[in-house]
């Protein structure tokens, strides 16, 4: 399979050996039902959700129990939809709830949230590229699907029922720091590109690069 890449740059780094990620959390979530009785509007009750999402993403000291206690707050004062709104909205910082949680490496919180949101919108896809190029967690890059950001392949993947593409980068960083190795497992490869004629997955590795050899991440996609 030939290959060409083009770069997507991020120069300031964030941390290195980025915590392991379980969306698949033991924290039990009640979602609050539709009701015409709230006493509080809408975006009252939005701009108080939000400001306990900010504590929960920026906090270092919080037990996974107060954690669970609000989100389930939160859970109680929105509905899912509203709720899964919120958190895919770039409303902190110019970015989302997720982004931040995994920038700020909230592993519980970013578990405790990925619960109430069924499908990442595309905005919010970008966002959480974006924290997984800023910590170089390409495991997690993974975990969450967002190496494929074609939708014509993504919906032909899911119609032929071919599981997502395996890519691994491997960490050669002790013999060359200009240099990673990469190995790619495209599935169902000549159906998928026979059908939409190209194909295009992503991967996060990091580089020794500028001057003052600072180790920057990029965001590499390879194309076929």
């Amino acid at each position: 399979m030939a290959t060409k890449s083009e770069v997507i740059d991020n120069s300031k780094s964030i941390a290195s050996s980025p915590p392991s990620y379980d969306t698949s959390s033991n924290i039990r979530i009640k979602c609050r039902q539709p009701s015409i009785f709230s006493f509080l509007s809408v975006k009252q009750r939005r701009a108080t959700v939000l400001l306990r999402i900010r504590d929960l993403v920026s906090t270092t000291n919080l037990s996974p129990s107060s954690i669970e206690l609000i989100a389930n707050k939160c859970a109680y004062d929105l509905t899912a939809a509203e709720l899964s709104d919120l958190l895919q909205t770039l409303n902190i910082e110019g970015h989302t709830a997720l982004y931040w949680a995994i920038v700020n490496h909230r592993q519980e919180a970013f578990s405790a949230f990925r619960l109430f949101i069924s499908e990442l919108s595309s905005e919010c896809s970008l966002d959480l590229r974006l924290a997984c190029m800023r910590t170089n967690d390409h495991a997690l890059f993974l975990k969450l699907n967002l190496q494929n950001t074609d939708a014509q392949d993504e919906s032909l993947r899911q119609f032929l029922g071919c599981p997502p593409d395996e890519v691994e980068v491997h960490d050669v960083r002790g013999l060359d720091d200009n240099k990673f190795v990469a190995s790619v497992h495209v599935r169902m490869f000549q159906k998928r590109l026979c059908t939409i004629q190209k194909l295009k997955t992503y991967m996060v590795a990091q580089l020794r690069t500028g001057e003052k050899g600072e180790m920057d991440r990029w965001l590499w996609p390879l194309f076929a």
